[in-house]
């Protein structure tokens, strides 16, 4: 049997037992393509603090960025944030870890599926009637590197350092709160953009979806750069593709009506965040969301979930793993272990039609006696697992 080696960052919170039910299910969906998965362990987070005296302990990065593919369980917990981050700012893992391997590999797409069926229409927050019969797929592809996350980092050393303290452009861990004037840095790189809207207008020509692409051209420079772009990479490229321009605040609105916002999304990285959050929580809640961060040149890829570390659920067994095991499939599609893949997606889609539910997902028409913990839904995905 073929090896394939991941690297697994565990987490923190409730991610290490969210990332067990995952691994086990992603190593035995594997094998209906006579493929071994092997993790290996790359701790990041705060659960390395005690042995390491680090959030990103430098072994376990290289060896990340070495293996190139990341099975990412979440890293943060206010608590520690609020202790051990008071005292060392630049620790907080939430950038230290996640920032840095996007910027070290180079993980430009941030792929955030949101799928609406009828038959999960009552797990939405939205009317039911606003989901038609045929569903609504709509693929957040968010842009991962540059924009505000990475704008005084990157840009500082450009900046004589009288411009710098005139401005008040610091970084994050700098930041008092006694200063006079604050700025954070926003820019875009022509080559990315552009490289990043031919990844997208592909994607979006095979799936056979329009592009929509969100901005704030009304009042923002950047966004104009990037309006126009997109709209240069559509006429020229892909005219066959129907593109859409969206304003980010009217875009917002439309998360309550999805079958308006179907097609493959464009944004950039602070307004993908937050929108493409938002719209976990319409189609169901943050627990299902599952996404994939690529370097559309080298592969490189992280795999992880958008709920976070839940902290507050540690050591309880609610936490709900679907959004875990589902990035599993997704890490899957990505090596090219499809049938494995299929299977995961295809035995979630039946533990929930099935009725079984953890408690974030539990609503008022679901059977209470269905309601799951999380290593009882690993135990139910795992049963349906088969070609």
């Amino acid at each position: 049997m073929e090896e394939k080696i991941v690297a697994l960052v565990k987490g923190d919170g409730a991610g290490p037992e969210m990332m067990e039910q995952a691994c086990r299910v992603v190593i035995k969906a594997a094998k209906l393509d006579g493929i071994e998965i092997v993790f290996e362990q790359t701790p990041m987070g705060w659960n390395t603090w005690d042995n390491y005296g680090d959030t990103l302990p430098e072994k376990s990065l290289r060896r990340a960025v070495e293996i190139g593919t990341i099975f990412f369980g979440g890293v943060g917990d206010p608590k520690f944030d609020d202790t051990i981050g008071a005292e060392y700012p630049k620790m907080k893992p939430e950038a230290k870890a996640l920032l840095t391997l996007r910027k070290e590999m180079g993980l430009l797409l941030n792929f955030r599926p949101m799928i609406y069926r009828q038959e999960f229409a009552h797990l939405a927050k939205v009317r039911p009637e606003m989901i038609p019969e045929q569903g609504v797929q709509q693929i957040w592809i968010r842009f991962l590197l540059e924009d505000t996350y990475f704008g005084n980092q990157d840009l500082a050393g450009y900046i004589p350092d009288w411009v710098k303290r005139k401005l008040g452009i610091k970084l994050k861990h700098e930041v008092t709160g006694e200063e006079e004037i604050v700025t954070n840095l926003g820019y875009y790189r022509k080559k990315t953009i552009e490289k990043y809207m031919r990844a997208a207008f592909s994607y979006a020509k095979d799936a056979n979806l329009p592009v929509i692409s969100i901005d704030k051209s009304n009042v923002i420079p950047t966004y104009v750069f990037w309006q126009k772009i997109a709209a240069r990479i559509g006429k020229e490229e892909f005219p066959d593709v129907p593109l859409i321009h969206q304003l980010v605040d009217s875009g917002n609105g439309l998360l309550f009506t999805p079958a308006k916002l179907r097609g493959v999304i464009v944004c950039g990285n602070e307004h993908g965040d937050i929108l493409s959050d938002g719209a976990a929580v319409a189609v169901g809640g943050l627990g299902m969301m599952h996404s994939s961060a690529i370097n559309p040149e080298t592969g490189a890829a992280m795999f992880e979930s958008g709920a976070g570390t839940a902290p507050t659920l540690t050591g309880k067994d609610v936490a709900n793993p679907l959004g875990r095991i589902l990035a599993g499939a997704m890490m899957l599609r990505h090596i090219g272990v499809v049938n494995g893949a299929n299977a995961i997606e295809t035995a979630v889609n039946s533990v929930l039609k099935e009725g079984y539910r953890t408690a974030d997902l539990l609503s008022a028409d679901d059977d209470p006696n269905k309601l799951l913990g999380t290593s009882a839904m690993g135990d139910e995905v795992m049963k349906r697992l088969k070609k």
